[in-house]
C-alpha cells in the first residue's frame, strides 16, 4: 500500500490513455526524493555544514587526546602529533566512513532526481507528439 495518496485529475486520465505516466504521480515521486535528500544536501551540498562538523569533531578528539597525554605525562606531544593522532582516531575514522556512505546515498538520490526530470521531459515530448498526431488526423 502506498505511503501517500495522489489526487488524479482529468489530465491524468488523458495521460493514461496515451501511455504517459500521470504528472501528479511523477511530481509526488520527485517530492519524496527531494524530501529524502534534503538533510544530506544541507550537510554535504554547497554551503553545507559538513566542513564545520568535521572540524568540530576533530578538535574534540584532539582535545581529548591532549588531556590523556597530559594526565599520563608519558610523552610530550606536539601539535603535529596530535593532528596525526586525531586523524587516526577510530571515532574520526568512523565519522569519515559515515560521511562517505552519506555522500554516496546523496549521489544516488541526485541520479534518481535526474531520471525523474528526464521522465517529465520525455512525457512532455510524447504529449506534444500525440497532440500533433491528433491535429494531422483531422
Amino acid at each position: 500500500m502506498p505511503d501517500s495518496i495522489v489526487a488524479r485529475s482529468r489530465m491524468a486520465d488523458i495521460e493514461d490513455a496515451i501511455g504517459v505516466r500521470p504528472i501528479e504521480e511523477v511530481l509526488a515521486e520527485r517530492d519524496a526524493v527531494v524530501d529524502e535528500m534534503a538533510d544530506l544536501w544541507a550537510r554535504y551540498g554547497p554551503g553545507g555544514t559538513w566542513g564545520d562538523h568535521r572540524k568540530s569533531e576533530l578538535s574534540a578528539i584532539k582535545m581529548r587526546l591532549r588531556a590523556e597525554y597530559q594526565r599520563d605525562k608519558s610523552q610530550k606531544v606536539t601539535d603535529g602529533y596530535l593532528e596525526d593522532a586525531g586523524h587516526a582516531d577510530p571515532g574520526y575514522m568512523a565519522l569519515i566512513t559515515e560521511a562517505t556512505q552519506d555522500r554516496a546515498r546523496l549521489k544516488l538520490m541526485e541520479k534518481r532526481l535526474d531520471s525523474i526530470e528526464h521522465a517529465i521531459q520525455r512525457a512532455n515530448s510524447v504529449v506534444h507528439y500525440r497532440a500533433s498526431e491528433v491535429r494531422l488526423a483531422r
